[in-house]
């Protein structure tokens, strides 16, 4: 069937306003994608974009790895299913489902065959010769999908097919829809604002807001380990119980304040995720909790894992199979609506709220929602207890609305000791490399404990000076790029460690492990990471030249402050798919990490290939050398392995850089082009 990729995709409109703001994901071959979000989040635009029915406004499409941006909707093979069914009223269902095959002029037998068999798959079989004005909503949805179908596509895309059916209906065609995956074993992407038929239809799901991507992961790991405050109010129903606090470590005990009075107790080990630097007790956090997780309190319950709070009730609603007791902590009956407040809790900032990054409208310190049995009985005024699963607690900083408990820590955060050339912490004690020697300025006395940060994939195990303790492993994307996440104790701090490989190591073992010197920092004592990503403004030309047989040609380049290199050919053709002509006339920003690129020495005769440099320092770091390179006036890093120029400073240089790793912004849209 197909895979997709799409990378650094954006939509504009009037030049200024971004329905879709750098969409990057693979789709990989048969999967069930599902775009969600609130309405204008830009889900149906990048779906539309897909098949060819918006321009791209800049970015990279491919389907099984062909760029299709500028490829017309027709020779996608692609067959979408849209909301309002798009059913011709004048034919009948036969002829619904057949036109596209006869327009393609497939001969009658084999149209016959696609279209019976099509019709047997969705059971229509008996409809066929009916107009759509006789059918149902849910028999026309049918009919649209066996319009798709008989094309035999690469790709099915369904913009929100069952918005126009009741409840019931949906229900039933959402089971339909995903035996028809499992059966035709082809690619799906389907768009949504329903929650619901994104959790239970979609191996993956795409959340979006305001045009920006804010998760995409599988509808598990969404429910339980939401990336933002956003991605968590938006999933799940009844939304979850967010409340305003502050966390404090003692020992091996964090005490979450609630902003309401209450504490709640957890041990440490629990969340072990977050940061040390959220719990000095004065960082402002909001505590999420999904009200499956909030059960009334039964005797017995282990106060390790459950916590109790008194609530008092406002509103019940008996739903059936389930209660739901809407409250506020603590024994007075509040002036607030606790179901408004719920439902205003879910809502986009911009819809009337605040930041742009998704907060809910209103978190009020003491608003709680508890999932009770059927038969629990509770009435207004009532003060019950609930419990509270510690274990299934999420952590969101207030300001940035990023959770702090993730699923896939990405950082380590620990205080450590400059001392002279070397830098200690959990016990460990490791030279500083030439690179940082000397480095360190400490506000008062080098020896005042500082905060190390240290990206979880800076700690290389299997070598090096320090001594760790496996405590826990676990594989992710395993049928993918595998990766492993260790956590590890180091003399008694918890560190996590990532490595782009199987599970090298298991619980137990004691391993060695260095650092990346280049990736670690120490702000209060100057020790800043290397700079990951080189940029230099430039633009897109081209000039006409003479060819090897005497004919005058167009030679493209990339203007690098001045200095033309001579351009790919595929790095072109992506330029051209994107913007045409008109990115002669685009400034541009030509971005690249370090390792994209190549130092050689300089040669006497003009190279179109490489950008001339001269080095100005050279900053060991003990595993590679990287050298700061004037271009231009522009400072560029690159790995230097000492042949070029004989490891001299002040050497004249070339860089080539790899153009498979160029990332090109249009400056004045501030888009990523490639």
């Amino acid at each position: 069937m197909a895979s997709l990729s799409l990378k650094h995709i954006y939509k504009v409109y009037d030049g200024t306003t971004k329905a879709v703001n750098d969409f990057n994901m693979e789709i990989r071959d048969k999967e069930f994608i599902v775009f969600v979000g609130p309405s204008g989040c830009g889900k149906s635009t990048t779906l539309r974009m897909i098949a060819g029915l918006e321009d791209i406004s800049a970015g990279e499409l491919r389907i099984d790895g062909d760029i299709v941006n500028d490829v017309e909707p027709g020779d996608r093979n692609i067959a979408m299913v849209f909301q309002n069914y798009a059913l011709y009223p004048h034919m009948t269902v036969y002829e619904n489902m057949a036109f596209a095959l006869k327009t393609a002029k497939v001969p009658k037998d084999i149209i016959h065959q696609k279209v019976t068999e099509a019709a047997r798959i969705l059971g229509i079989t008996e409809y066929l010769e009916r107009k759509p004005k006789a059918l149902s909503g849910g028999q026309r949805q049918r009919v649209a999908l066996g319009r798709a179908i008989v094309r035999s596509p690469k790709v099915f895309l369904l913009d929100e097919p069952l918005s126009n059916l009741d409840a019931k209906l949906r229900a039933a065609m959402r089971a339909e829809i995903t035996r028809l995956h499992e059966r035709l074993g082809t690619t799906f992407i389907y768009v949504t604002h329903d929650q619901v038929e994104a959790m239970t239809m979609g191996s993956r799901i795409v959340v979006m807001r305001g045009g920006f991507v804010q998760q995409i992961d599988t509808p598990k790991n969404l429910y339980n380990h939401p990336a933002n405050l956003f991605v968590a109010g938006f999933i799940g129903t009844p939304r979850m119980n967010f409340w305003p606090a502050t966390l404090r470590r003692e020992g091996n005990a964090v005490h979450v304040k609630l902003d309401s009075g209450s504490t709640l107790t957890i041990d440490y080990a629990i969340l072990n995720h977050v940061q040390p630097r959220y719990m000095d007790g004065n960082h402002p956090v909001i505590v999420g909790v999904r009200p499956d997780n909030v059960i009334p309190w039964r005797a017995g319950m282990d106060p390790a894992e459950w916590a109790r709070l008194p609530v008092t009730v406002t509103v019940v609603e008996a739903l059936g199979g389930e209660t739901l007791v809407y409250g506020h902590i603590g024994v007075a009956v509040p002036d607030h609506d606790p179901i408004g407040e719920a439902a205003e809790s879910t809502q986009p900032a911009n819809s009337g709220g605040k930041s742009e990054a998704g907060t809910p409208d209103r978190i009020t310190s003491d608003t709680i929602i508890i999932k009770a049995p059927a038969d629990y009985e509770a009435h207004r005024g009532d003060v019950v207890d609930a419990a509270v699963s510690l274990k299934k607690l999420h952590l969101f900083d207030r300001e940035t609305e990023a959770s702090i408990k993730p699923r896939i820590p990405t950082e380590n955060v620990c205080l450590c000791t400059p001392e002279g050339n070397a830098l200690s912490f959990a016990g460990q004690r490791f030279p500083l490399p030439p690179a940082l020697c000397g480095v360190s300025s400490p506000p008062k006395r080098e020896t005042a404990p500082a905060e190390l940060s240290l990206p979880a994939d800076a700690i290389l195990l299997g070598t090096g000076m320090g001594r760790a303790k496996v405590e826990e492993t676990e594989l992710l994307d395993a049928d993918g790029s595998p990766r492993t996440l260790y956590r590890l104790t180091v003399g008694g701090v918890t560190l996590f460690a990532l490595e782009t490989a199987p599970p090298r190591y298991g619980v137990g073992d004691a391993v060695p492990f260095d650092l990346d010197f280049s990736r670690i920092a120490v702000e209060s004592h100057g020790i800043k990471p290397l700079r990951v990503e080189n940029a230099l403004e430039g633009r897109f030309t081209k000039e006409k030249e003479t060819d090897d047989r005497g004919r005058r040609v167009y030679r493209f380049y990339l203007d690098m402050l001045d200095q033309p290199v001579s351009a790919e050919e595929s790095l072109c053709e992506k330029l051209f798919s994107c913007k045409g002509t008109a990115i002669f006339r685009t400034p541009l920003s030509y971005r690249f990490p370090p390792d994209a690129v190549t130092v050689t020495p300089r040669q006497r005769e003009p190279d179109k290939t490489a950008l001339p440099g001269r080095v100005t320092r050279l900053l060991d770091y003990g595993r590679v050398t990287y050298a700061e390179i004037d271009v231009g006036g522009k400072t560029v890093i690159a790995p230097y392995d000492g042949k070029a120029g004989e490891s001299r400073e002040n050497a004249a240089v070339s860089l080539v850089i790899d153009q498979t790793k160029l990332t090109v912004v249009d400056r004045e849209a501030d888009i990523v082009i490639v």
